[in-house]
């Protein structure tokens, strides 16, 4: 099995998704579920890019009143892509039902965000480095299975009046920054992978572009 989390959102910078792999014994009238991510969505002049489905956070809007060029908002998170062996839908509906999930690859953070992927997802600064945020891992985030909305501002400020990028979705998605004002502006981080019930299983974080994917290989047991 291999799933490829989605990228974040803002054209072509958002942060990228992850990858995670494993291999699973499963007699062939057993059914098997897959969730696919959705690149987080692009801004549109200061509207934040809505979050990708299965967990992205939505980018924030920036603040526009006062200034006489687009102050832009901030790009979606990605969504994260899952297997698992029951149908619930996507990803943070197995909070109480972790067991259930064979392999998950996070999606990435908005607008120059955190990759995704891996055990723990990619965190990111704010400008002048003035603010850090953390991606998703294997035990904590800003939730299970969903990156956090990026701030929407209401003030402006010296690097700070653009709307911060969603945090990616994953076993826990990324944050996103909630300051406003001077230096807040803000990608997202990256939400994280997973390796459940299965064998030989790698996570790796920071390989897809645009939106997730799963593939599986049957090789038949003789």
């Amino acid at each position: 099995m291999e799933v490829w989390g989605a990228q974040g959102g803002s054209s072509s910078s958002g942060g990228l998704g992850g990858y995670t792999t494993g291999y699973k014994n499963i007699n062939s009238s057993v059914n098997i579920y897959i969730c696919v991510g959705q690149k987080g969505g692009d801004h549109s002049t200061n509207t934040g890019g809505n979050g990708g489905y299965n967990g992205g956070g939505k980018g924030g809007n920036g603040y526009q009143p006062g200034y006489s060029w687009v102050i832009v908002g901030g790009g979606g998170g990605g969504g994260a892509t899952h297997i698992a062996t029951t149908n619930r839908g996507i990803l943070i509906n197995y909070k109480n039902y972790k067991t259930d999930l064979l392999v998950v690859a996070g999606g990435g953070g908005g607008r120059n965000g955190g990759a995704g992927g891996g055990n723990s997802g990619g965190g990111a600064n704010s400008s002048y480095n003035e603010y850090t945020i953390s991606g998703g891992t294997q035990t904590s985030g800003y939730a299970f299975g969903q990156g956090q909305d990026g701030k929407t501002k209401t003030v402006g400020g010296d690097a700070g009046a653009e709307g911060n990028g969603g945090g990616g979705g994953g076993f826990y998605g990324g944050f996103a920054l909630q300051k406003e004002g001077a230096h807040s502006h803000c990608p997202g981080a990256g939400g994280s992978g997973y390796i459940g019930g299965v064998t030989n299983g790698t996570t790796t974080a920071g390989i897809q572009s645009g939106n997730g994917k799963a593939l599986i290989t049957w090789m038949p047991v003789l």
